[in-house]
């Protein structure tokens, strides 16, 4: 299985990206691809994020891709699919670049590689918190991935760890927590109010 970045060109990729960034437009037809989060990279991040969940949530999974983390939550879950594209009949289709992030009624959203594409992270993270009492969202920030180029991964944007951290805390979120997931691959698990004992 393969990905956008493994089958084009670093510098198309790169151009791609870039004229796309010019007016702030989705990816769409990466996303596209049939194959698009079939990775097993991406099974295995799914996989250990769905320890943060609870059973019985119901689970927001934001840029679902092919659903990997349906079938790892806890007993009980009700699963919630969302993409910029359709995934199955149940997809809630939003571009985010673009849309207003939906109104739904989720107890926990985990948003796994979806903050590099976004260009306006902050507004994201305002809209989240008010949709969201706790997520999960991964990022890769600037300081574990120094020299990588992200514009040929389709990244827009480039925060650090504590730029990232201090924008979750400026949004609203009361707790938020660093866990360290791969060298180059944090998750951060925020919640609106501090979690009980």
């Amino acid at each position: 299985m393969s990905d956008w970045a493994e089958r084009n060109d670093p510098e198309e990729r790169r151009r791609a990206t870039m004229a796309a960034a010019k007016t702030r437009t989705t990816l769409i037809d990466r996303w596209s691809q049939e194959d698009v989060g079939k990775l097993e990279i991406w099974a295995e991040r799914a996989r250990a994020a769905a320890l943060h969940a609870r059973p019985g949530m119901r689970v927001l999974d934001i840029g679902c891709g092919a659903m990997a983390l349906e079938g790892m939550l806890p007993e009980g879950c009700t699963y919630l699919p969302m993409d910029c594209v359709a995934r199955d009949d149940r997809t809630i289709i939003r571009d985010l670049n673009r849309e207003p992030f939906p109104e739904i009624e989720a107890d926990m959203a985990f948003g796994l590689g979806v903050l590099e594409y976004l260009y306006d992270v902050p507004r994201f993270l305002r809209r989240l918190r008010k949709a969201v009492p706790r997520a999960l969202l991964s990022y890769h920030p600037l300081d574990c991935n120094i020299g990588r180029d992200r514009w040929s991964l389709g990244w827009v944007n480039a925060l650090n760890s504590a730029e990232l951290a201090a924008l979750l805390r400026h949004a609203g979120f009361k707790s938020v927590e660093v866990v360290p997931y791969k060298p180059k691959l944090l998750f951060y698990l925020v919640e609106r109010a501090p979690a009980n004992p």
